[in-house]
């Protein structure tokens, strides 16, 4: 985290001292003007899914889905107003930043900004995560767990502004790499007694648990509510007094649920972490080696400042997607009997329901039912035997 935003030409750590040479020309060029187009483009995508949602689909936000998508794509699009802007909001006669422009004040106005979205909008990402948890677990019956949304923005408030707000107080919002971000000046002044800090201070180890927190955010929390989710699916049990056609029937749509659940969570944590990624490496490349890489942390900005285009494509992929999972009817021992479906999408009640007319034939044509599972937007399914 700290490489990705660092600054002046030496970081000083408690156990090692990091080296940071100042960027090349071709670099400088890079550090101003390469992230603006990826966060030019993630602007009109975060603008487009506002839009489809409050014009176009208003009728969506009657699910929670959908409100934390727009709360999320809310925070891509100052975050990439923020990226946009880069170094025309540092101080003018800011060294090594190409098109340095502002003063102190737009440079307060655009940290501060960033330090908010640079943690929500993977936060609100990471808890579609948790949301799905209580989704698919009270099949989609939102009045059941409604109440988990307020808790969601207030964690994002609570993530994001006390930290915010704190940076902008002890003056720590100072030119970073591509923007104005959390940081001492001059950089390393916080932990070497000869460095007299200008602006800022002692704020490592706060900086540190920031860190930690967006980690635990990007790269924890989502795996884990997920995994938790699968291990709830295929550990459900059906109820002991249901029929053996019925159980084979769950018993197939457990299969071809826990499948689709892997492609779309796989899908899900890739867009996620493909945008964070490399900014962490950058981090680790540094306390590994003690040499503040700018290329690498270059790279992780435009990934990041990409991330709106990446976001709106996961988004409409999984809407269009919706796709449906085929299950073949059970047969008996014999593998005579089969069930007589129809090609519409079912629920699990409608499977149920036509167990019940299990056909003893080797005369009934095969076909097979068809039903979808959507591990964020699913369809209300009352008898779904893995909601609790």
């Amino acid at each position: 985290l700290r490489g990705s935003h660092s600054f002046t030409a030496i970081s000083t750590y408690p156990t090692k001292t990091v080296a940071m040479n100042q960027p090349t020309e071709t670099q400088q060029r890079a550090i101003a003007y390469a992230v603006k187009p990826l966060a030019f483009l993630s602007f009109l995508s975060g603008s487009y899914v506002i839009f489809h949602l409050l014009a176009r689909r208003c009728d969506k936000l009657k699910r929670m889905y959908h409100r934390i998508i727009l709360a999320m794509n809310m925070c891509v699009v100052p975050y990439a107003i923020a990226d946009f802007v880069g170094t025309w909001a540092m101080l003018k006669g800011t060294p090594y930043r190409l098109g340095a422009a502002g003063n102190q004040t737009t440079c307060d106005v655009q940290g501060f900004f960033k330090v908010i979205v640079f943690i929500a909008v993977p936060y609100y990402y990471s808890s579609l995560s948790v949301y799905s948890c209580f989704a698919v677990r009270n099949s989609f019956k939102e009045e059941n767990y409604r109440y988990i949304e307020k808790w969601i923005h207030l964690g994002a408030l609570f993530v994001t502004f006390p930290f915010a707000t704190y940076s902008l107080k002890t003056e720590f919002i100072n030119p970073g790499v591509t923007v104005c971000f959390s940081e001492e000046f001059p950089k390393g002044c916080a932990l070497d007694p000869d460095i007299p800090c200008e602006r800022g201070g002692d704020t490592f180890i706060l900086l540190q648990i920031y860190g930690l927190i967006s980690m635990a955010i990007t790269f924890v929390i989502p795996p884990v509510a997920l995994l938790f989710l699968r291990h709830s699916i295929k550990r459900a049990s059906p109820d002991e007094q249901m029929s053996l056609g019925k159980k084979k029937v769950i018993e197939s749509y457990r299969k071809k649920a826990l499948k689709e659940l892997t492609a779309q969570s796989a899908l899900y944590l890739f867009s996620l972490w493909i945008t964070h990624i490399v900014g962490y490496m950058s981090y680790g490349y540094e306390l590994a080696t003690g040499v503040f890489s700018y290329d690498i942390t270059i790279v992780g900005n435009c990934l990041a400042s990409f991330q709106g285009v990446i976001l709106l494509f996961v988004y409409f992929w999984l809407e269009g997607k919706k796709r449906t999972v085929v299950c073949d009817p059970p047969k008996d021992e014999a593998g005579s009997h089969q069930f007589n479906f129809s090609n519409a999408k079912l629920t699990v009640a409608d499977v149920q329901e036509r167990a019940k007319h299990y056909i003893k034939s080797s005369t009934v044509p095969s076909t097979s039912s068809r039903f979808s599972f959507h591990i964020f937007d699913g369809e209300v399914d009352e008898s779904s035997p893995w909601a609790k």
